[in-house]
């Protein structure tokens, strides 16, 4: 699906595949996450070129897992990839064993990863980031909680959160690198803040009311450590279910 707000377009998935977030101004593209494969990654970008007659220029990655970060590392196009210091130590630090694992999981040879890596033009930012580009702000922090190097981004004066697996919308949460208390405290803190709309992970587009949700699943997690019969009607991630 295809949701518009103002001049932010989300690309999320019934199948509870990652979130694509794309930022149109009035010269570029500027895309948030990009799907675990390359390929699908470009489709979206060339769906978003045609309809804005605009070329993508930035790619911004929320956080290293495969399923946000390896669809521009492996994209065909050219354009520039912003990440914090700790998602570019993760995927450089990425071992052997793992990508052998998540190429067989998903049937995709990712195993040349780091290569693809250090071929991109990428720009590193440490804990924060503050750009101005054209009409809008966009701001990044480094906040961890979901991994040590979440990251979330905000777009004014939309007020519009891009917040990666902080926040995920009737998909279930993926537990992997977690830090459960602080993310729980990241979220309360993000409840405080001037929200319009929040793009998550996985899932459909929302208001601040995804953040009251996700805190109450990471709580009922950490009591039971089994949602599948709370959660029924969640489903699961993209590498799992394949594209």
């Amino acid at each position: 699906m295809l949701e518009q707000y103002n001049n932010i377009h989300v690309f999320w998935f019934e199948n509870g595949a990652s979130n694509v977030t794309f930022l149109e101004t009035k010269n570029e593209l500027i895309a948030f996450d990009s799907s675990f494969y390359g390929s699908k990654f470009d489709e979206m970008t060339n769906i978003m070129e045609e309809k804005t007659s605009k070329k993508l220029k930035k790619v911004f990655i929320t956080h290293f897992h495969p399923d946000h970060s390896f669809g521009c590392l492996t994209s065909k196009k050219n354009f520039e990839i912003i990440m914090n210091i700790k998602t570019f130590s993760n995927l450089n630090n990425l071992t052997s064993k793992y990508l052998e694992d998540v190429s067989e999981i998903s049937g995709y040879n990712c195993t040349n990863i780091k290569n693809k890596l250090n071929l991109k033009n990428i720009e590193i930012f440490e804990d924060t980031f503050f750009k101005v580009i054209e009409d809008t702000i966009i701001s990044g922090k480094n906040v961890g909680g979901h991994t040590n190097d979440s990251t979330i981004y905000m777009l004014k004066p939309l007020n519009y959160l891009i917040s990666g697996d902080l926040v995920f919308s009737r998909v279930h949460t993926e537990f992997l690198n977690e830090n459960i208390d602080l993310w729980i405290k990241i979220l309360k803190r993000l409840q405080t803040m001037n929200i319009n709309k929040i793009s998550p992970g996985h899932g459909i587009p929302g208001d601040i009311k995804l953040i009251k949700n996700q805190i109450e699943y990471l709580n009922s997690y950490k009591k039971n450590r089994n949602l599948k019969n709370l959660y029924y009607d969640y489903v699961l991630s993209e590498i799992v279910q394949g594209r």
